[in-house]
C-alpha cells in the first residue's frame, strides 16, 4: 500500500483527485458501472471507526474510496443498514462528522465540508487499502495530549475484535500512549492509580505479579493484544500504544477471569511515517533510563513496516536502598501481504531485576497502626527478584470477501525466574514486628495463548447482523522447585526505622526443579451484534468455557486432583442510541473463573479452589457532549466469596455482592484545560459464612480520581496535576481493623518546543507532592513521593 510522505499544494491535489478518479483502481472491488451504482444495494454496516466502516461500505456497494486517514481519524460512524443507493448510505455514515462525499460513477472523494473546508490545508487524497493499516494508523491518532486524551475506538473489546468505544455496551476506559508518557509512567501502578476505576492492590516492585482492584475485586486480570494470560510479573508499557480497561464481567469476551474486569495491552505497530524518538529521563530517585522508540516502512510500496522499542534503565527507587536494573528490546512487523491479507508479528525481550524488594505486612491479631514511613525499605536490600522474559506473537488477518473476515492469533511467552526472595513482616504486636526472608529456586513459566475467529455480516430481512464465532484459549505450564529455604521469623524490630541484617547464609541449591502442571482454559464462542435501525441494536453471546488444573509435586505426584469443569456463559446486551452522542445500554452477563490459590500464610498454601461463577447486571450511558465523553453505569456483580478461616484454611463460602455506580470523564473542558477523572461508589457486602454480612476485606467504598491539564499562556507550556482519593477500608475479614482513608496529590509541567528544528519535550513529575505514609491496602504500603524527569526529542 502507498502511502504519501508529504501533503501536496492544491493545484498539485486538484491534478491527482482528476488522474486518481480515472485511474487508480478499486482498492476493494472492480469499479462498478457508473449506471449500477444509482441502483439500491444490501448494505449491513455496523457501528465503528469512520475509516473502517468507509472501508466496507465501499466493499458492499463496489465502490472506488478515495480519502485521506487524516480526514477519518477519531471520526466514528453510527450503523448503517437496509436497502440503500451509494448516496444514500455515504451520506449516514457521514452525518454530523463535518466531511461530505462527492459521487462521480463509482469514484467517491471524502472531503470535508465546505462550510468549514479551506483548500490550502485539505489533505492529500489516498486511495485506502483494504485492511487493518488504516485502522492502525487511525488508531494510533486517537487520545493525544490535543484531544484531552479521549479516545474512541476499543482495540479489541475480546473476541469481538476492534468496537466504537461509545457504541460498547461494556463500561470500557482507555489510557492512550501520549498520555502513558506524559505521566512518565514505567509500571502498570502509574496506570491503576490515574485510571479512575482501578487500585493496586499488589505493588510490581514487591516482586510478586501486580495485581488490580476493580469494582472492589481483585485479579490477575490481564491480556496483550485481546490474547489472556495467568498474570504478569516485571510487566512494562513502553512499547504499549494503549492500555484498554473493562471494567466488570469479561467471560464472554476474554475467557475465564476474574470478574472484576480486563486489563488490555495493546502494542504498539509500525508508523506509516518514519519514527525516530529518543527519551532520556530518570523515573525517580536514581532511575536513570534512555528510550528509543523508532518506526516507519521497510519499502516504497507500503506493504511492510516496522516498530523498535528498546529501554535501558538502571538506579535507585525512591524507596532507600531499593534498586531496579532493567532491559527492554521490543519489536514489530507488519506486512500487508495483499489487499485481503495483513500479517502482524512481535518479538520481546525483557530482563528485569530489582533488589531490596518491598516487603509484605500481614497483622496477626493487632490493628493497623499508623503506616511506617514509606519512604524506608522495610525489607532487605540483598533481597532479590530476577526475572527474564522472551515472546513471540503474530496475528493474521484474512478478508475473505466482503462479509467475511478470518482473525488468528498466537503467543508464546517464556519466564524464567533463576531467583526470587521475599521478605515477611509478621506484626504481632504494636511494638514491633518479626520478619521472615525466603529465598526460592529457580522457576520457569510457559505462557501460550491462540484464537480462530470468524466475522460474517449478513441480513436477515430488515436486520443487519455481525456474527462473531471461534474458538480461543490460554494455558500456562509452570516449573517449580522444593528449594525455598528462610530465616524463619526473626525480631521482633521496631517502627521507627528498618533494622537491616547481613545477607543470610542459605544453603547451596542443589535442587534441578520439577515440572508443576498447568492450567488451561478453552472458549467456543459465539455472537452475535444485530442492528435492527440507527437507534436499536442488540449483542448476543454464548462461551463454553472450560477449565483444567493438574499441580504436581517434586516426585510427580499429584498434590490434590485435578479438575475439568466446563460451562455456558451467556451475555446480552441491549442498546439504545436516541441521538449519535449518546448510547444507553443494558447488560446480562456470566462468567467462569478459576478458583483462588490459597495464600503462603494459610495452613493450606497454593491449594487450588474449586472454579467460581458469576453473574453481572449492568445499565451504562456514554455520552459525547463537546470534546468531552461522560460515561456512567449501574452494576451488581456477584460471585464466591473465598476468606481464611478461623482454622487458617483458605476457602469458599457464602457469597460476595458488590453493588455500585461508577462515573468518569475524559476529554477538553475548554480548549484548554483537559481532565481524566471518576468516581466509583460501591456498596459491598458478605452473604452466607462466617461473615455474613460484613464487608469484604479490602474494598473502599468510595474512589475519586482527577488529573487535569492546563495550557498556560507560554506556548508548549503546560500544567499538569492530580488528586487520587480512597476513602477507608476494613483490614481484616471480620471487620474489626480499619485503614483510614487517603488523599494523595501529583503535580508537574511540560515544555513541547524544538531544537535544532525537531520537536523537544520536556517533562516534570512529582508524584505523592506531600510524602504521605499510608497503607494501600492490610498488605501493602504506598509509594513515597518521587520525582521523575525527562527530554524526548523526535527526528
Amino acid at each position: 500500500m502507498s502511502h504519501p510522505r508529504s501533503r501536496p499544494t492544491a493545484p498539485v491535489l486538484a491534478v491527482a483527485l482528476a488522474i486518481a478518479a480515472w485511474s487508480a483502481p478499486s482498492v476493494h472491488a472492480q469499479p462498478a458501472p457508473a449506471a449500477q451504482t444509482g441502483g439500491t444495494f444490501s448494505i449491513a454496516v455496523p457501528a465503528q471507526p469512520l475509516g473502517p466502516a468507509l472501508n466496507e461500505l465501499a466493499r458492499q456497494a463496489r465502490l472506488q474510496l478515495m480519502v485521506h486517514p487524516d480526514l477519518v481519524a477519531g471520526r466514528s460512524a453510527p450503523a448503517v443498514a437496509g436497502n440503500l443507493t451509494a448516496r444514500q448510505a455515504l451520506d449516514r455514515l457521514l452525518v454530523n462528522s463535518g466531511l461530505s462525499a462527492s459521487v462521480d460513477g463509482s469514484a467517491v472523494v471524502i472531503r470535508i465540508t465546505s462550510a468549514i473546508s479551506d483548500s490550502s490545508t485539505l489533505p492529500a487524497v489516498l486511495v485506502t487499502a483494504a485492511l487493518e493499516s488504516d485502522s492502525t494508523a487511525a488508531l494510533q491518532k486517537e487520545g493525544t495530549a490535543a484531544d484531552g486524551y479521549r479516545a474512541k475506538t476499543i482495540s479489541s473489546v475480546g473476541a469481538l475484535g476492534s468496537m466504537s468505544l461509545q457504541d460498547t455496551p461494556f463500561s470500557i476506559s482507555v489510557v492512550p500512549r501520549e498520555l502513558i508518557q506524559n505521566i512518565q509512567a514505567q509500571s502498570p501502578d502509574d496506570i491503576y492509580k490515574l485510571n479512575p476505576s482501578t487500585r493496586t492492590t499488589t505493588p510490581q516492585i514487591t516482586s510478586w505479579a501486580p495485581a488490580v482492584n476493580i469494582r472492589g475485586f481483585d485479579g490477575y486480570n490481564t491480556a496483550e493484544d485481546g490474547l489472556r494470560r495467568n498474570y504478569n510479573h516485571a510487566a512494562v508499557v513502553e512499547d504499549k500504544e494503549r492500555v484498554e480497561i473493562l471494567n466488570g464481567l469479561s467471560g464472554f469476551l476474554f475467557g475465564a477471569a476474574p470478574p472484576g474486569g480486563m486489563i488490555n495491552s495493546v502494542y504498539k505497530r509500525p508508523t506509516i511515517e518514519r519514527l525516530n524518538s529518543v527519551t532520556v529521563g530518570n523515573y525517580g530517585g536514581s532511575q536513570t533510563y534512555v528510550h528509543g522508540d523508532f518506526g516507519g516502512l521497510f519499502d516504497e510500496a507500503g506493504r511492510v513496516g516496522y516498530r523498535l522499542n528498546v529501554v535501558k534503565q538502571e538506579g535507585g527507587t525512591a524507596i532507600d536502598d531499593q534498586k531496579i536494573n532493567r532491559t527492554l528490546v521490543s519489536a514489530a512487523v507488519d506486512w500487508q501481504v495483499t489487499d485481503k491479507l495483513l500479517l502482524e508479528f512481535n518479538g520481546v525481550y525483557n530482563k528485569y531485576r530489582t533488589s531490596g524488594t518491598s516487603a509484605y505486612w500481614f497483622f496477626n491479631g493487632v490493628p493497623h497502626g499508623r503506616a511506617p514511613d514509606a519512604k524506608r525499605n522495610w525489607s532487605q536490600p540483598w533481597i532479590n527478584d530476577e526475572f527474564e522474559n522472551t515472546k513471540l506473537l503474530s496475528k493474521a488477518t484474512y478478508r475473505l470477501n466482503d462479509n467475511v473476515t478470518l482473525r488468528g492469533a498466537y503467543m508464546r511467552d517464556n519466564i524464567d525466574r533463576p531467583v526470587q526472595d521475599h521478605t515477611l513482616n509478621n506484626v504481632s504486636s504494636l511494638e514491633g514486628f518479626n520478619q521472615l526472608r525466603q529465598r526460592s529456586g529457580r522457576t520457569k513459566d510457559a505462557f501460550t495463548a491462540a484464537s480462530a475467529m470468524a466475522d460474517i455480516s449478513f441480513n436477515t430481512g430488515p436486520l443487519a447482523h455481525k456474527l462473531t464465532l471461534g474458538y480461543y484459549m490460554y494455558s500456562d505450564k509452570s516449573w517449580s522447585t522444593d528449594y525455598a529455604p528462610s530465616t524463619g521469623y526473626v525480631g521482633p524490630y521496631p517502627f521507627n526505622a528498618p533494622t537491616y541484617v547481613p545477607e543470610a547464609e542459605f544453603p547451596p541449591n542443589t535442587d534441578r526443579g520439577y515440572y508443576a502442571g498447568r492450567v488451561t482454559n478453552t472458549n467456543y464462542v459465539i455472537g452475535d451484534n444485530i442492528q435492527f435501525n440507527d437507534q436499536w441494536s442488540v449483542l448476543l453471546g454464548l462461551n463454553r468455557s472450560t477449565i483444567r488444573t493438574q499441580t504436581l509435586n517434586s516426585s510427580g505426584e499429584r498434590t490434590q486432583a485435578d479438575y475439568d469443569k466446563s460451562r455456558n456463559s451467556p451475555s446480552v446486551s441491549l442498546v439504545l442510541k436516541p441521538v449519535p452522542w449518546l448510547s444507553t445500554y443494558a447488560s446480562y452477563i456470566e462468567g467462569l473463573e478459576q478458583g483462588g490459590i490459597a495464600p503462603d500464610t494459610a495452613s493450606n498454601a497454593r491449594t487450588i479452589l474449586a472454579p467460581m461463577v458469576s453473574k453481572q447486571k449492568e445499565i451504562g450511558l456514554k455520552a459525547t457532549v463537546g470534546d468531552l465523553l461522560l460515561t456512567t453505569a449501574l452494576f451488581d456483580i456477584e460471585k464466591a466469596y473465598e476468606f481464611t478461616d478461623s482454622g487458617n484454611v483458605y476457602t469458599q463460602n457464602g457469597r460476595q455482592n458488590h453493588k455500585g455506580i461508577e462515573f468518569s470523564a475524559s476529554g477538553k473542558i475548554t480548549s484548554k484545560w483537559s481532565v481524566v477523572a471518576g468516581v466509583t461508589s460501591l456498596d459491598a457486602k458478605i452473604k452466607g459464612s462466617d461473615f455474613n454480612g460484613k464487608s469484604p476485606q479490602n474494598v473502599a467504598k468510595v474512589i475519586a480520581k482527577i488529573y487535569s491539564e492546563y495550557e498556560l499562556p507560554v506556548p508548549g507550556l503546560t500544567l499538569t496535576g492530580g488528586i487520587y482519593y480512597t476513602v477507608r477500608q476494613w483490614a481484616d475479614a471480620a471487620n474489626t481493623d480499619r485503614l483510614p482513608a487517603v488523599t494523595t496529590a501529583d503535580i508537574g509541567i511540560r515544555y513541547a518546543t524544538k531544537a535544532a528544528g525537531k520537536p523537544l519535550t520536556l517533562r516534570l513529575n512529582v508524584a505523592n507532592v506531600a510524602n504521605k505514609s499510608y497503607w494501600l491496602n492490610s498488605y501493602y504500603t504506598g509509594a513515597p513521593r518521587s520525582v521523575a524527569f525527562s527530554a524526548q526529542m523526535q527526528f
